[in-house]
């Protein structure tokens, strides 16, 4: 019997506070203006107004989550009903040390979460970009208490352009490599690297399985499901490498990020094999594909969605209500998270 109980975490930021502006400001001047400006973008903070579909979406599809916990550094929707019993408010302040905060990027909160006492040890963590959208269950993220994950490689290559998220991937697998054999992870659990339910991410496996060395792992930017004791053991082996990220209050290359977690993971085995890709999606959204984003939504194609904003959107008011409106037709009733 599946009988733990999983939490979902979601943290969220009003980029349009004026006052939280100045602030982030005030020491993006001081420590974060770095030729990597990709960590003070609008784009990473302004708001599409569709958080409220996060909550409908939860409560329709997956009434079965233990406690949300709703993370931010002080800010509330006005339309949220803190009083719901299955809703956990956390601040910043009340599980990041103070010698982090405030913080202006993600990787921080994300290291940080297995500090929120009461948070079980199973949880999904999602970005407020990523939506349940067809109805759900525990097995898709946890079986027999691990998490579902995708033991696949690729080659991690450098495109030349000064993209913050790839120099971390790079820190990461160096991480990683320092940790972990490929060989002895392989030799350890063939099945699950080797497991036809890969289908097309298969392939890189047999290409890439004969050096010792990870270039890389794929990701999908997806829902997490992740463990506090991984997020634990993570920290005590690699703690210097952690702390120094957390000390980063803007993107910086590096970061380690919450994917860490997701390949311990699959580097110990301690994991059971999904193609997350049959049942998810992830839209780097501009005006080319929005057509297929807003019919995925419609007809509910997947399970669930990310709707990566991106800087190359000229239209973002239109694209924001094609979004909205989308969500509006499986989603329109309010729900308890509303007040």
């Amino acid at each position: 019997m599946e009988n733990y109980k999983i939490d979902f975490v979601i943290p969220w930021v009003n980029g349009g506070d004026l006052e939280w502006q100045k602030e982030k400001e005030k020491y993006w001047i001081k420590e974060g203006n770095t030729p990597f400006l990709d960590g003070n973008q609008a784009s990473r903070f302004r708001d599409w107004d569709n958080l409220r579909y996060w909550f409908r979406g939860v409560e329709k599809f997956t009434p079965w989550v233990n406690k949300i916990y709703f993370v931010t550094c002080g800010h509330i929707p006005e339309w949220l009903n803190t009083h719901h019993p299955k809703l956990e408010v956390i601040n910043h302040k009340d599980y990041i040390p103070k010698e982090y905060l405030p913080v202006f990027q993600a990787n921080p909160i994300e290291l940080n979460f297995h500090r929120i006492t009461s948070l079980e040890e199973h949880f999904v963590y999602f970005n407020d970009d990523m939506f349940v959208i067809s109805p759900m269950e525990k097995k898709d993220f946890f079986v027999n208490g691990l998490p579902r994950e995708m033991a696949t490689m690729y080659l991690l290559t450098n495109d030349g352009k000064e993209d913050t998220f790839q120099y971390m991937l790079f820190r990461m697998m160096g991480e990683v490599n320092q940790q972990f054999d490929l060989h002895d992870s392989i030799k350890k659990n063939p099945f699950k690297w080797f497991n036809p339910i890969y289908k097309k991410y298969l392939l890189n496996n047999f290409l890439l399985y004969r050096f010792h060395n990870v270039s890389g792992l794929y990701t999908p930017h997806v829902p997490s499901s992740l463990r506090k004791s991984t997020m634990m053991e993570v920290w005590e082996n690699i703690s210097n490498s952690m702390v120094e990220t957390c000390k980063h209050r803007f993107r910086n290359p590096r970061d380690i990020t919450q994917y860490i977690f997701r390949y311990w993971e699959i580097m110990k085995g301690t994991f059971t094999p999904t193609n997350i890709m049959d049942y998810s999606e992830e839209f780097f959204l501009d005006e080319s594909n929005i057509d297929y984003l807003v019919e995925s939504i419609t007809k509910q194609k997947y399970k669930m969605i990310c709707i990566n904003d991106s800087i190359s959107i000229k239209n973002f008011e239109q694209l924001k209500n094609q979004v909205i409106g989308a969500f509006e037709t499986i989603l329109m009733s309010k729900s308890e998270y509303e007040r």
